[in-house]
């Protein structure tokens, strides 16, 4: 197992969360991105990779955060460990059901956040922000699965500009 993408990884979401985060919300509705990186972690690694990665990508996710730290590490290590059993009992070589499995994955990880920081408006805020930022989240992971296949790559954008 070779560290250093995973190291990048996780400094991705370092600076995700300290600086782009607020710069790309629209609206309050950010992209969950600790949540997508552990479920393509999981849908293309190990199942002891991904609960790793995803443990480790909860604690940098919420680092600032102490009180809530664990609780997300725990959270997103169950993400990815789920994620990779779905990998394994279903057949993700459709692009589309990669994108259900990010859509339902970050939604739930987006309720479960929401659930334990704001009890009291918890269903107002799984409509108002869990559920556009899973939907914004997947547009994320559409291009990003596009790349990775090969059908979207710098040429085919060069050719329509």
């Amino acid at each position: 197992m070779k560290l250093i993408p995973y190291i990048v990884y996780l400094a991705l979401i370092a600076l995700h969360t300290v600086i782009l985060n607020d710069l790309i919300c629209v609206y309050s509705i950010g992209i969950n991105l600790t949540a997508f990186i552990t479920m393509a972690v999981a849908i293309s690694k190990s199942e002891t990779t991904s609960l790793w990665f995803g443990f480790i990508a909860g604690l940098v996710t919420l680092a600032g955060h102490p009180e809530l730290m664990g609780t997300c590490a725990l959270m997103t290590a169950l993400l990815g460990f789920i994620a990779f059993h779905t990998r394994e009992r279903l057949n993700l070589e459709s692009l589309y059901s990669k994108l259900l499995l990010v859509l339902t994955g970050v939604f739930l990880h987006n309720a479960a956040l929401i659930l334990v920081a704001n009890r009291s408006e918890f269903f107002y805020l799984l409509f108002v922000i869990a559920l556009p930022g899973a939907i914004y989240t997947t547009l994320l992971a559409w291009i990003y699965f596009l790349a990775r296949e090969g059908r979207l790559t710098f040429q085919k954008i060069r050719s329509v500009f």
